[in-house]
């Protein structure tokens, strides 16, 4: 459980670095309508916000030292995570790439 927190937690970083850069040189357009409200406040903000999200999970990741069994609820709403996350990563790099 821990591993995929941490993925999701790094895969978000990279997902605010995609996404500013993407929407900084009109690459790509934010989906999500709270991000992009946020982003057309101020970018700072959403960039605030998004790694603010990380830091969570790091915080988060700190006091779950101990091995403990995960429901397996959890363990399903993570793994959907992860694997959006990545293919949204996946998607917003090859955008950028395709208009460089």
């Amino acid at each position: 459980m821990r591993i995929i927190l941490f993925y999701i937690a790094i895969l978000n970083l990279v997902d605010v670095i995609l996404t500013m850069y993407g929407l900084h040189f009109a690459f790509i357009s934010e989906a999500n309508p709270l991000m992009n409200s946020l982003y057309h406040v101020s970018p700072f903000l959403f960039m605030l916000v998004k790694t603010g999200l990380s830091v969570l999970l790091f915080i988060l990741l700190f006091y779950l030292k101990t091995p403990k069994k995960s429901s397996r609820i959890l363990l399903s709403v993570s793994l959907v995570a992860a694997i959006s996350y990545t293919f949204i990563c996946i998607l917003h790099g090859y955008w950028i790439l395709e208009m460089i």
